[in-house]
């Protein structure tokens, strides 16, 4: 088996459905579909399994989140080259193709993503710098290019050739199944978010290379299970904050791994706390302030339990490692 396309699902049937009807075309024999389906409803799964038994449904009982749901497929994959894709990112086998063999052509890149864009055609950021204590935020990220431009690519600027760079998005991630062995794989220490960012930092602690190539390009609508709900909605931004302290907690030391903490939650709990007390006097009228205040509320209970236990990990993902023990 050549290449390994794995899928981690959260009630993104329709999405997965609409990606699967563009690979379908020409979809080479050497590969396969990996879906791993969290939270499985037994009745739909049996929907699925029926309709598409050309592909590998894993049933997850529990929302593991996306970090642990790569590593279920990953346990499943057979192919030499592994492909990490969002339900809600279309490509054709044409735009798979070409992103292989875009990495074929630069052997030393082990990681690569394409050019993702919206369906309305607007260009979505897929790679950055790794996080610091002074790109935590946008007006700290502009001062700091400001003060010493040119160093690192702007993930906004149009680039037209290959791109070295720290991380790249795990929404649609090419890299070979030793290198992903090497670095050993996805971090189970991250709910969702950041643990993009923790493989690539592995990689380059490996001495391995990460790119991004706008000569490849694919449809990707950001949110198509993050925001099928406002219960979703809300915990899943919750854990974008979560998963920077265990990013933090995890590669920086001392006063830095101090202060980039605390910054971290001085630049959220304001913004987040004068929406959280207009929703409360507007009676939770507006679910833009609604999702603020359950993020507002949420982040204090980290907090709390951060000053509680000393871990940093989010309860999901002491979850998740509850669940492998049992």
């Amino acid at each position: 088996m050549n290449l390994s396309i794995i899928i981690v699902n959260y009630k993104a049937w329709a999405h997965i459905e609409n990606a699967l009807a563009h690979l379908k075309q020409g979809f080479p024999q050497d590969w396969e579909i990996i879906v791993v389906d969290n939270e499985s409803d037994s009745h739909e799964l049996e929907t699925y399994l029926t309709k598409y038994p050309e592909i590998t449904i894993i049933p997850n009982p529990i929302n593991s989140g996306f970090a642990v749901g790569c590593r279920i497929g990953v346990e499943k994959a057979m192919g030499k080259t592994l492909l990490f894709m969002n339900p809600d990112v279309i490509a054709t086998v044409r735009d798979i193709r070409e992103l292989i063999t875009e990495k074929e052509s630069n052997p030393e890149v082990a990681l690569l993503t394409p050019k993702q864009v919206t369906s309305a055609g607007c260009s979505q950021k897929t790679f950055d710098e790794f996080p610091g204590f002074l790109n935590q935020s946008k007006i700290l990220k502009y001062l700091r290019s400001f003060i010493s431009p040119g160093r690192a690519p702007d993930p906004r600027s149009n680039h037209k050739d290959l791109v070295f760079c720290d991380w790249i998005t795990g929404s649609f991630l090419l890299i070979g199944r030793s290198d992903y062995d090497l670095i050993g794989g996805w971090c189970s220490d991250y709910w969702m978010y950041v643990e993009d960012t923790d493989l690539c930092k592995r990689a380059h602690e490996a001495g391995l290379k990460t790119a991004y190539t706008p000569r490849v390009q694919v449809t990707h609508d950001h949110g198509g299970s993050s925001r099928i709900n406002i219960d979703i909605h809300s915990m899943t931004k919750l854990e974008v904050i979560i998963s920077k302290h265990v990013y933090t907690q995890k590669y920086m030391n001392g006063l830095k791994r101090l202060n980039t903490h605390i910054l971290i939650g001085l630049l959220r709990l304001p913004v987040l706390a004068i929406p959280s007390f207009v929703d409360v006097i507007t009676f939770g009228r507006s679910t833009t302030l609604n999702v603020r205040r359950r993020v507002f509320c949420g982040l204090l209970q980290y907090y709390f339990r951060v000053l509680r236990t000393g871990s940093w990990l989010s309860p999901r993902a002491e979850a998740n490692r509850i669940a492998d023990c049992t």
